[in-house]
């Protein structure tokens, strides 16, 4: 009975072999592995772009509530309109998730450096005592004395550690 038992298994084995179950079965695996990877990633960036300028920033995440250094590169795209160009970060978390908090850094390109390069400055590290859900670049025109500027804000990116 023992040999029967195990000659049936071995035929079974070879057929399935045959069929290419073995290899249905790699590919499964790979297919489930693939999706982790992409949750796993903690770049991030963000862009914002309008007529009058256009903005672009990238970091890395540190954990639930804190960033690397975040680079912002800024391009005045309207040089000759006499307003300079701007950019910031924006991160969304607080206690409750809910809160948008403004970073105190601007990353300037001013009109006197239009060559159409623009700049890219570095900012040290965001931290918040809470999670910090997304983070995104806003870019701006600075445009109106004391009423407000013309601004554009990029996309969320999401915090994958949050």
């Amino acid at each position: 009975m023992f040999r029967t038992k195990t000659t049936l298994i071995a035929m079974g084995a070879a057929a399935l072999l045959a069929a290419g179950g073995v290899t249905a079965t790699a590919a499964q695996a790979d297919a489930d592995a693939a999706p982790s990877a992409k949750i796993l990633s903690t770049s991030g960036s963000s862009k914002a772009d309008a007529k009058f300028g256009y903005a672009h920033a990238t970091w890395k995440w540190s954990g639930a509530g804190k960033t690397g250094k975040v680079k912002v590169y800024v391009n005045d795209q309207s040089c000759k309109d006499g307003y300079d160009t701007f950019a910031f970060m924006q991160f969304l978390g607080g206690r409750w998730g809910k809160t948008v908090t403004t970073g105190k850094s601007r990353a300037w390109n001013y009109n006197s450096d239009c060559v159409g390069k623009g700049r890219t400055t570095t900012f040290p590290a965001y931290t918040d005592t809470f999670n910090v859900k997304k983070a995104r670049v806003v870019v701006c025109k600075n445009d109106a004395w004391g009423t407000g500027d013309t601004c554009v804000k990029g996309k969320w990116h999401k915090n994958p550690k949050a």
